[in-house]
């Protein structure tokens, strides 16, 4: 089944995304929604998550690159998002590129641009729902900045021994999450001299090869295309337990950590470590299945 990324061409971790789409040679449908809220199509089919990207195969909503890999994982394995030798250590790098070295690279970017350099609607939104703070950020993107440089430098030492990407020869999640990065800071208008900091000569050479990768083959489909397709599919089937003290069929809120975003409401049909994943009633779409990761969002009753 194709695969359906909700997105827009800034976001860095939709970038991340159709990188994949490239490494794995995928076919992939694709849906723009706004920068800002509102995103009627998206929230119509997961019940109120609003961030980017979100992935759609059929009537299941992956939401969160770490709900959204092992899921374009699965559909196509070949080749692997986890190659030897680092294998699962792959999602322990990128999970420290997508936390405190995200931020890092969001204030390398954005802490430099003169006032007005960015939109006042998307400022407004990131405010309500993430905190942002455009003023405090300018003041700690120094501290930022250095830690994505420190980063860099990291990577440029790793890299410095022939290597094409973090593990060898073939790239993987924690290439993914560093490229997703410093794609970002390359791709802000403003942050040139950032950017020219970060991409150090080996970093440079292999964020080319990640860059040469591509984003396979793209058809452009409306949100109300997705949503017929979500109603003419039905949830695949889940596997998975569910912890205590949760049981199956309850009902529930599942809360992204650091967002103002409405919470996504459903019946539970599985809670362990590889993730959360809730049966929802669409008003246009039927029965969905919307999956998060476990880390970095909340389950709470429902």
């Amino acid at each position: 089944m194709t695969p359906i990324l909700h997105h827009y061409p800034t976001s860095p971790y939709a970038e991340l995304v159709r990188t994949v789409f490239g490494l794995k040679r995928l076919a992939w449908a694709s849906v723009i929604v706004p920068v800002t809220l509102p995103k009627p199509g998206q929230t119509e089919l997961t019940g109120g998550y609003a961030r980017t990207p979100v992935v759609q195969i059929g009537a299941d909503l992956y939401c969160d690159t770490a709900a959204i890999l092992p899921a374009l994982e699965a559909l196509q394995p070949a080749p692997s998002l986890y190659p030897a030798p680092l294998g699962a250590m792959h999602r322990m790098i990128a999970a420290w590129a997508g936390g405190p070295q995200f931020l890092a690279h969001v204030g390398a970017a954005l802490g430099v641009l003169p006032e007005g350099a960015l939109p006042q609607g998307f400022i407004e939104d990131r405010r309500a729902r993430f905190g942002l703070d455009m003023a405090q950020l300018a003041k700690v993107t120094p501290h930022l900045t250095g830690q994505a440089e420190v980063a860099a430098a990291w990577l440029d030492e790793a890299l410095a021994d022939g290597r094409d990407f973090l593990g060898g020869a073939a790239p993987g999640h924690g290439d993914l999450g560093f490229f997703c990065n410093l794609w970002f800071v390359a791709n802000t208008p403003g942050a040139g001299a950032a950017a020219a900091r970060l991409l150090r000569p080996h970093v440079a050479a292999w964020f080319a090869r990640m860059q040469a990768i591509g984003h396979g083959d793209r058809t452009e489909i409306t949100a109300e295309d997705a949503i017929a397709m979500a109603r003419d599919a039905a949830p695949a089937p889940i596997t998975g337990r569910i912890e205590a003290p949760f049981v199956a069929g309850q009902a529930v809120l599942v809360r992204t950590e650091g967002a103002n975003d409405p919470p996504v409401a459903g019946r539970l049909a599985r809670y362990d470590e590889t993730g959360i994943t809730v049966l929802r009633e669409s008003d246009a779409a039927g029965t969905v299945a919307v999956h998060f990761p476990r880390l970095g969002q909340m389950l709470l009753p429902g």
